[in-house]
């Protein structure tokens, strides 16, 4: 019942996620920032490896929603969410004890959730079959990815 629950939590919030984005238009290319290396508040990062590629997506907890690949300097404005939207994306972490879960299974394509506060920082990869990635990351991920319109991810 639990599960089912979270399950509909996160299928609502994802379309709201999609349909509540701010409208305004987007710069192109993409304005760069650096704010969020020094953004002190939390942050929620999920991203996936192939090789020596790897993208990456940002959501702050002011709204901003940001990308890059690999290890650039700056990362890409992708746009705002609004106060719900953001404080859905962050309750959605409570599924993943990222205190006491260490889960680091990355192989060669990986996928990754970062929870960062500050300095502090946790992180779950998975990736090998042979260790199949908790549930509660994986619907992490994939809520996190809808609300990235396809023609705004790498």
């Amino acid at each position: 019942m639990k599960h089912l629950l979270v399950l509909i939590i996160l299928v609502v919030g994802t379309i709201s996620v999609v349909f509540g984005q701010d409208t305004t238009p987007k710069p192109t290319p993409f304005a760069v920032s650096k704010h969020p290396f020094t953004y002190e508040g939390r942050q929620l990062i999920v991203g996936q490896s192939i090789g020596n590629l790897e993208k990456e997506y940002r959501l702050l907890e002011d709204g901003g929603i940001y990308r890059r690949i690999n290890s650039a300097k700056e990362l890409e404005v992708l746009g705002n969410q609004t106060p719900r939207n953001i404080e859905m994306a962050f309750k959605s972490l409570k599924d993943i004890d990222f205190e006491k879960l260490e889960f680091q299974h990355p192989s060669r394509i990986s996928y990754f959730l970062i929870y960062k506060k500050g300095k502090k920082e946790s992180k779950v990869s998975w990736g090998d079959p042979k260790h199949p990635a908790p549930e509660g990351a994986v619907r992490v991920y994939k809520a996190f990815m809808g609300m990235i319109p396809k023609e705004m991810r790498f």
